[in-house]
């Protein structure tokens, strides 16, 4: 073969092999937990907000909810009671569901109409 000849199929090996490398990186990067994998989901069950309206003392959602960057990182509440409820500035209506990932850890004090203190603490690891 001649010197230019050797020297474009050493051009197109490395391309070759580059676009394979390229290809293995995004099958890695694409193979973490999938957006329904990483949700925690919470359901308010119909009757909640009557029920506790009486008193009934009902754990509907845990006081704390930890969460976990990259693995468990949303958070799902659904709203399956025919009443509103809130969670933080949101008001979730019946049939709704609220739906917040978190990109940074921290702790989240949160108003929150089904817990009987009205309180919610997220805490993302």
């Amino acid at each position: 073969m001649r010197p230019g000849k050797n020297r474009r199929w050493l051009i197109g090996g490395a391309l070759v092999a580059l676009a394979a490398l390229a290809l293995a990186a995004a099958a890695w990067w694409q193979s973490g937990p999938s957006a329904e994998e990483r949700q925690v989901v919470y359901s308010v069950p119909p009757g909640t907000v009557a029920r506790m309206a009486t008193g009934e003392h009902l754990d509907v959602l845990p006081a704390t909810i930890a969460l976990t960057l990259g693995k468990q990182d949303i958070l799902v509440i659904r709203n399956d009671d025919s009443q509103p409820i809130q969670v933080g500035p949101f008001k979730i209506e019946p049939g709704q569901r609220f739906v917040q990932q978190y990109y940074n850890r921290g702790t989240f004090d949160l108003i929150c109409t089904i817990h009987e203190n009205e309180r919610l603490r997220i805490i993302i690891e």
